[in-house]
């Protein structure tokens, strides 16, 4: 479980929550097939391991855009100065064993240069295009509506349209080291924000919050970062509908099937994602993006992915 992180917010406490249930029922079900060896598999399980592959990509989408606001890069910064020649200008009180631990584990982490390979490869290229024509086929359900319920059969086939067309190119995208990437992932989201989060280090630092950490760094290295919130919430709404497309990966090939009613809460969060999209690609021409942190050491990830 993960803790709420201390000044953090409690709807990205919840979204990781729900990133975690996700990539734990996809780690599951990729572990249980690893122990059952090499078999002939029916059919239907195919469609299973892609959903598995599908509810991590979803965790991965919120990392990514964790990753941009600052999260692990953030952390790295800081274990980088900590552990430097110089030392780092501040006191990091309690929050040094952490930092210390951190550094220590960073061989066994996917670098910065791993996971922004990673997150380009499944969220590159037309990704974002897709993505929006998805939103926007849900956002426009009730356009022009023949159903109270669902909108129509027009409606619902192009729903369905831009649902496979996405998926086509997130399991191009995807592949078997997906769901163990989301778990070490989504694992150095959590040491990151224990850091961030810390009394002692949002002391040093005159911050309220983790996002007031991440300032805080930023100001010691003089990085310009745009503004965290905004990735979050867009990161939350693109996790919930890509969530979403996992369950329905297995009905979009039935025409007769529906895929999604006027009521379902993905809809509003296909509605957020559009908004904060557009916010953040306003922004993008004002600030520029962050330098990456530098890949202090090739980690273990980098001969699981060759």
């Amino acid at each position: 479980m993960i803790a709420e992180p201390a000044g953090g917010d409690r709807l990205l406490e919840n979204a990781l929550r729900r990133s975690q249930a996700l990539v734990g029922a996809a780690q599951a079900f990729a572990v249980g097939l690893d122990e059952l060896g090499a078999l002939d598999l029916p059919p239907a399980l195919s469609g299973q391991i892609d959903q598995a592959q599908l509810r991590a990509i979803a965790s991965l989408y919120l990392a990514a855009d964790l990753e941009a606001a600052g999260v692990v890069p953030a952390v790295e910064i800081l274990a980088g100065l900590d552990r430097g020649g110089g030392g780092i200008a501040i006191d990091l009180g309690g929050a040094a064993a952490l930092v210390a631990a951190f550094w220590k584990d960073r061989a066994d982490r996917a670098t910065a240069d791993e996971r922004t390979q990673a997150f380009a490869r499944l969220f590159g290229s037309d990704f974002e295009d897709l993505m929006l024509d998805l939103c926007e086929s849900l956002y426009k359900l009730d356009e022009l509506a023949t159903n109270a319920s669902y909108g129509g059969i027009a409606q619902q086939t192009r729903v369905r349209s831009a649902a496979v067309r996405l998926l086509e190119t997130l399991v191009d995208g995807g592949g078997g080291i997906t769901v163990f990437l989301a778990q070490e992932i989504m694992a150095s989201l959590k040491q990151a924000l224990a850091i961030l989060g810390h009394p002692d280090l949002r002391g040093a630092l005159g911050a309220r919050d983790v996002w007031g950490s991440i300032a805080g760094i930023d100001r010691l290295t003089r990085t310009r970062r745009p503004d965290p919130r905004l990735y979050v919430r867009r990161g939350r709404a693109g996790m919930t509908v890509l969530a979403w497309l996992a369950d329905a990966a297995p009905h979009t090939l039935t025409s007769a099937q529906l895929l999604v009613a006027l009521d379902h809460p993905v809809i509003p969060a296909a509605v957020d994602w559009m908004e904060t999209a557009l916010a953040i690609g306003e922004a993008a021409g004002e600030i520029p993006a962050p330098v990456p942190a530098r890949a202090l050491q090739q980690s273990a990830w980098s001969a699981l992915a060759g």
